[in-house]
């Protein structure tokens, strides 16, 4: 698993998740995710955490761990539409990944280096763009009374 962040136009800090740290859940998330999010926080103070009802984002362990380290999230209904732009972020990774390395065989070790060269490949420009899309991702679920969109 790869988790990341980006502010505008500006990528923030990215990791891999281990193995040896087993599956996500509210302690390892803490243990490892909720660390960068309040250091990019504390460099960006204006930021708004954005992040979807995962059963580890949404924990009260979680929930309280970023309200004690003074990160500002943003609140979502439960079984809310997925807005969150970087959700469209890592299908253009993935895209680039099939075209630059269509082969699956790639050691664990290889895998890391191409998911960094596809995070390195994001630009401003698409960043910039995937957040000009906001306005029309929130009219669309409003026109869709909730449901599904296409985002």
């Amino acid at each position: 698993m790869f988790w990341a962040c980006f502010s505008g136009i500006t990528k923030g800090p990215h990791l891999f998740w281990e193995k040896e740290w087993g599956s996500i859940n509210k302690e390892s998330y803490c243990q490892h995710v909720i660390p960068l999010v309040h250091g990019w926080c504390r460099l960006n103070p204006s930021l708004t955490f954005m992040q979807d009802n995962a059963s580890g984002h949404a924990a009260k362990m979680t929930i309280q761990e970023l309200k004690e380290r003074g990160v500002v999230s943003m609140e979502w209904p439960a079984f809310s539409p997925d807005l969150n732009p970087i959700e469209t972020l890592w299908n253009i990774m993935k895209d680039w990944l099939a075209t630059h390395y269509p082969s699956r065989n790639a050691s664990y070790d290889q895998l890391r280096d191409h998911v960094n060269e596809a995070w390195e490949a994001i630009g401003a420009e698409t960043l910039r763009d995937l957040i000009a899309t906001m306005p029309q991702r929130c009219q669309d679920v409003i026109d869709a009374d909730g449901g599904p969109t296409k985002w």
